[in-house]
């Protein structure tokens, strides 16, 4: 499928691009103590020393969604300790296999949030998450398909001149002093 957005005459510039190791997204769906549900996962990932570089909580009062991505070599301390703690077993859903690409926006309007939406749904790209902050804007998607995306993103954004996307390679780990 060719995608051409109108109105987009001009590549849109970007700082760079960043793409994630493989990771696994975690989302804590509605429990009937939802609070209770949010800290102690939080907890057991803080006690068992796993980060989770992408973290999203949307919602107000009583309906707060969380998901958040951590790295793939995790996932089986992740699942233990979910499957040992009945408050979270039934309300935890995981996402094998995702990516976070993130771009850095110069001085960009809603313009490049409105063409990334446009162009991976055109792409019939998943999203699983997004977020966006001053600097950044983040997509979650399938990890083995981050190149295609980088592929459709490159047509409309400028990047720095010998810039390329960035590959994470390095991960952080926490240690106990």
């Amino acid at each position: 499928m060719r995608i051409s957005p109108t109105g987009f005459n001009k590549k849109i510039r970007v700082n760079g691009i960043k793409l994630s190791t493989e990771l696994v997204q975690i989302n804590l769906l509605n429990a009937s103590s939802p609070e209770i549900s949010r800290s102690l996962f939080f907890r057991h990932l803080s006690q068992n020393q796993i980060n989770a570089p992408f973290i999203l909580l949307t919602g107000m009062e009583e309906k707060i969604q969380v998901s958040c991505c951590v790295e793939a070599d995790d996932i089986n301390r992740i699942k233990k300790v979910v499957a040992e703690e009945p408050n979270l077993k039934e309300n935890v859903e995981f996402i094998s296999s995702v990516g976070a690409l993130s771009m850095f926006p110069h001085r960009s309007n809603l313009k490049l949030m409105g063409l990334a939406f446009y162009l991976l749904g055109g792409a019939h790209l998943p999203m699983y998450g997004m977020a966006t902050s001053i600097s950044s804007l983040t997509f979650i998607t399938d990890y083995s398909r981050l190149d295609e995306a980088v592929s459709t993103f490159l047509k409309y954004v400028d990047l720095p001149p010998n810039h390329a996307p960035f590959r994470q390679e390095v991960h952080m780990i926490q240690k106990k002093r």
